[in-house]
């Protein structure tokens, strides 16, 4: 046994001695593959180790993106209800503005005062007005920011306490307003009410009107130039609203301007009211933009459904538009006129009286005498006003039109809102929530008015745009 290992032992060391290379190249090849094998697991475990780490912020990535966005989104739905809350104040505060000129204005109407103190108390619109550098408190305040300190910045600018005639919850919310609002009132008392075409008293006073508006002398050629004649444009839209089948401009069929061949306009009447002043663009003529943009701004739509055809306000109506409702067609304008008109209105001076208007606009002809009976007026009634609540980098734009209450005058008006249903008066609604509606029908003889009736404004219209 022992011979036997010792002989083992040196076969061993005998072949290691006939093969020393192979020997040698096997040792080597051994101790070159051990560093190249351990640095490819160790690039394999780099690899997966980015790998994972990439993934993780891959992940914290998406996390930290949603957690933006809910923070972001947090805060813009904060921002849009203080907006919202914030032109919800300046409503009901434009409310309370055009109320308190409305009582203002209505002060010397009380039949049950005597005549020298009526006639006293007549003067007071025009002091306070003239107070006012000849505008109104809400014109005033037309594109003034009113914030937190809004009631503060309007006492120094009116040198007007009105604060001290608000309600108490209107002062509060208006002391506590977040952001701030942005008033822009207008009053559509001043411009021609298209939908007197609904108004079968009043449809062809209304028509001749519009005549005379396009057929001022620069209007007139202008508007042949674009192959709209004054009278076609006038049926156009006369055609549109009444309710008859019959083109007013003596073409016969009133379907003959519309279609869809050359210079026609697709659709078709809409024999209704107009809902909005973008609907003159479906009626052939003020499909171009140049002459909607010229004329739009003195008509209005409101309100829907008039039961009175006297709602254009002589003492606010623009000159140029009163100018061209006393001058017949192919006539220039009577400057006498015009002069009076600007000399009353420099005077903070206003017509309070029929006898005042026919002292202002002699009748010279039937058609003038017609207008300025049936169309003239010498009180507003119909305010728009739109309302910008503003907070951070959010806006929101509450859009109200008032009307004169018929229980507040001896006006009566009737309107309703474009789906039909009546709308209520008093505050506008909460942010978020749709407007009230109601059932909008005047009192009957002997019952009780309903207090919120006898407000000298209600709400017609209301709606955030």
């Amino acid at each position: 046994m022992k011979f036997t290992l010792l002989q083992t032992v040196k076969k061993f060391t005998l072949s290691r001695a006939k093969f020393p290379e192979q020997s040698s190249d096997v040792q080597g090849n051994a101790q070159k593959s051990s560093p190249a094998r351990n640095r490819k697991q160790r690039g394999m475990a780099l690899i997966f180790v980015l790998s994972l780490v990439g993934v993780i912020i891959a992940v914290m990535g998406e996390v930290f993106f949603q957690a933006q966005i809910t923070v972001k989104s947090s805060i813009g739905e904060q921002d849009r209800m203080r907006a919202e809350a914030a032109a919800l104040t300046g409503a009901q505060f434009a409310l309370f503005l055009i109320s308190l000129e409305s009582q203002v204005n209505d002060v010397g109407d009380n039949k049950n005062l005597p005549t020298a103190v009526a006639a006293q108390l007549q003067g007071i619109p025009a002091m306070i007005k003239s107070q006012l550098g000849g505008k109104n408190l809400s014109e005033l305040l037309n594109g003034f920011p009113i914030g937190s300190q809004g009631l503060e910045e309007i006492k120094d600018l009116s040198k007007i306490n009105i604060s001290a005639s608000m309600d108490e919850g209107l002062v509060s919310a208006l002391q506590n307003i977040q952001g701030y609002f942005v008033l822009d009132v207008s009053n559509e008392s001043a411009k021609l009410n298209l939908n007197l075409f609904t108004f079968q008293p009043a449809s062809d006073v209304a028509f001749e009107s519009l005549i005379r508006i396009f057929s001022m002398p620069r209007e007139s050629k202008w508007l042949e130039e674009k192959g709209f004649p004054p009278k076609r444009l006038a049926a156009n839209i006369k055609d549109y609203i009444d309710r008859d089948k019959v083109d007013s401009g003596d073409a016969g069929d009133e379907m003959s301007q519309y279609g869809d061949g050359p210079g026609k306009v697709p659709g078709r009447p809409k024999n209704a009211a107009l809902e909005s002043l973008e609907e003159l663009r479906k009626i052939p003529g003020f499909n171009d933009d140049e002459i909607f943009n010229v004329f739009s701004p003195y008509f209005t739509i409101w309100p829907l459904a008039p039961k009175d055809s006297k709602l254009l306000d002589i003492n606010i109506a623009k000159v140029e538009l009163l100018s061209a409702l006393v001058t017949p067609p192919g006539r220039d304008v009577e400057d006498t006129i015009v002069d009076r008109i600007e000399d009353k209105r420099a005077e903070s001076a206003f017509v309070s009286k029929p006898q005042e208007l026919d002292d202002l606009i002699p009748s010279q002809d039937r058609m003038t005498r017609e207008i300025r009976s049936r169309i003239f007026n010498w009180k507003s009634r119909l305010y728009r006003v739109n309302v910008r609540g503003v907070s951070g980098k959010v806006e929101r734009t509450y859009q109200l039109i008032l009307e004169k209450n018929a229980n507040a005058s001896e006006n009566t008006l009737n309107d309703r809102k474009p789906d039909g249903t009546a709308a209520t008066a008093g505050a506008p609604p909460t942010a978020g929530t749709p407007p009230p509606a109601g059932d909008g029908q005047a009192p009957t003889p002997g019952s009780k008015i309903p207090d919120s009736q006898k407000a000298p404004l209600r709400v017609v219209y209301q709606r955030f745009l």
